[in-house]
């Protein structure tokens, strides 16, 4: 756990420039992973999330309304912990613009109202960070030679929640797969919500999650303990679980078509027989569901239960920082983007600390190998878009899935300066902004009252634009044979899939 913007704020090194929260009073408690600072607008693709930004606006202030709303867009993407914007002879106050794009977005926005050293901020913060990690280190080196001791003295489940209680007083239980209690100590002898905000890591044995466990420490405040804890105890519990409670055969079942269907072009019978083993039928809907933690293992627990919830007839493995699923999709949401089942994920406790990817939806047996892959594709291409939606559905990216498989960046670029070529003419800025428009106006069906509320601009100042980008066009392509290739052209050029400057 990072220190949270309420913290940062408070810190003695920003006392000078008397921040003043103007968006987001409400997501102060959220955590900054890093201070960095900045003056390029086009900074949010070097971002990685969890940042607190600081800027003494010099950018901001020639950029016009359509940039700062993009700029606000972005950051919000990256997951950005928040912007400080410092307001003087540069820059009187911050745009209004900016403030409204960033209530929409929930970006938080502090105004810094005096200078500050913003390298002395950034030094003192990060260190406090980095320190942080040490004794994290530290802490989890104490935490894995105290259970191993007890692991070579025999203990089972039981001894090493005893080792765990006496690092950290408080409530800790181990949970088999279906919730019940397998051992516990303290008073939270059951199983806690799943949203209690307590935490939680999966136990894995073999390969495939068989029991979480869960820690209420008695000192909040001592996070670092927990978190080591979290980090390290699974692996001793896994062993002390194989002693005592040899996986099941449905345990194993599972283990084994996770295994199979993972491989490359595996044999159909024998992917059949190890999907029916694991209790799936053929002739059902499935999808693949790929996630990986960005802060630890302990969002894994909360995604692997949405799964369950979900779909009963999940099945799943976590090893180390990923997550390998493959869910029975409900026939309620049998739709190409599964949105329940996506919202589901978003709405997941800790779910900005994992990213997942949901795979097409496929029917019968002999498909999960396919939308387990492409579930894992969609993963790794998110990352190189810089897409930091915590959950990604192939659906969702299909015309770049497509793109990322021709290997012809110049074939590409010569695509999008064909179709968007009037568009980048009339130079970076502008035309960005009528692209960005474009591609809003196309992801809408054409709807210009949806596009525009998108946008938040006026209708009247989206069918502006939307005259600029016919005219340079030639003709308003809106149901025309050049619809297609102007929203896979846009979608290049976005996506930063080719270089088209």
């Amino acid at each position: 756990m990072s220190l949270s913007l309420a913290d940062v704020l408070a810190h003695p090194s920003l006392a000078a420039g008397r921040p003043v929260v103007r968006v987001g009073a409400q997501l102060l408690t959220q955590p900054v992973r890093w201070v960095h600072s900045s003056e390029v607008i086009d900074i949010a693709h070097l971002l990685r999330g969890g940042e607190l930004l600081l800027t003494a606006g010099f950018a901001l202030a020639s950029a016009d309304p359509d940039r700062l709303r993009r700029y606000v867009r972005e950051l919000s993407a990256r997951r950005v912990a928040g912007v400080a914007i410092e307001t003087g002879t540069q820059l009187p106050r911050i745009p209004a613009e900016l403030i409204e794009e960033a209530s929409a977005a929930g970006l938080p926005v502090v105004e810094l109202r005096g200078v500050v050293p913003f390298v002395e901020v950034a030094e003192a913060i990060n260190g406090l960070l980095v320190n942080e990690s040490v004794q994290r280190l530290r802490r989890g080196d104490a935490v894995a030679h105290a259970l191993s001791e007890e692991l070579a003295r025999g203990g089972g489940p039981d001894e090493l929640l005893a080792v765990l209680a006496r690092l950290l007083p408080g409530d800790v239980t181990l949970l088999d797969a279906a919730g019940d209690v397998i051992a516990a100590l303290g008073n939270g002898i059951a199983a806690p919500a799943a949203d209690s905000g307590l935490f939680s890591v999966p136990v894995a044995v073999q390969g495939v999650g068989v029991a979480t466990l869960v820690v209420s420490p008695d000192d909040p405040a001592d996070h670092v303990t927990a978190e080591a804890i979290v980090e390290r105890a699974p692996a001793a519990l896994a062993i002390s679980l194989l002693r005592s409670f040899p996986p099941s055969a449905a345990v194993r079942a599972a283990q084994a078509l996770l295994r199979i269907a993972g491989q490359p072009n595996p044999a159909p019978e024998r992917l059949v027989a190890a999907a029916r083993a694991a209790g799936l039928a053929d002739g059902v809907s499935y999808v693949g569901v790929v996630g990986r933690s960005v802060d630890g293992p302990v969002a894994l627990a909360a995604v692997d239960a949405t799964l369950h919830r979900y779909s009963a007839g999940t099945v799943s493995s976590v090893a180390g920082d990923e997550l390998h699923a493959i869910v029975v999709v409900r026939a309620d949401d049998r739709s190409g983007s599964c949105a329940a089942l996506v919202a589901s994920l978003r709405t997941t406790s800790r779910a900005e600390q994992a990213r997942v990817a949901v795979g097409p939806v496929v029917t019968g047996l002999t498909g999960l190998p396919g939308t387990l892959a492409e579930a894992r594709f969609v993963l790794d291409l998110a990352g190189d878009l810089g897409i930091a939606d915590t959950a990604v559905v192939a659906a969702d990216l299909v015309l770049e899935r497509l793109v990322r498989r021709i290997d012809d960046p110049a074939l590409l670029a010569a695509f999008v300066r064909e179709v968007l070529g009037p568009l980048l003419a009339v130079g970076v800025e502008r035309g960005r902004r009528l692209i960005d428009t474009l591609d809003v106006y196309l992801q809408c069906g054409c709807n210009k009252t949806e596009a525009a509320a998108r946008l938040h601009v006026q209708r009247q100042t989206l069918y502006q634009r939307l005259e600029q980008i016919f005219a340079l066009l030639g003709e308003d392509p809106t149901g025309s044979p050049r619809l297609a290739a102007l929203h896979l052209a846009t979608r290049l050029y976005l996506g930063g899939v080719v270089d088209s400057n």
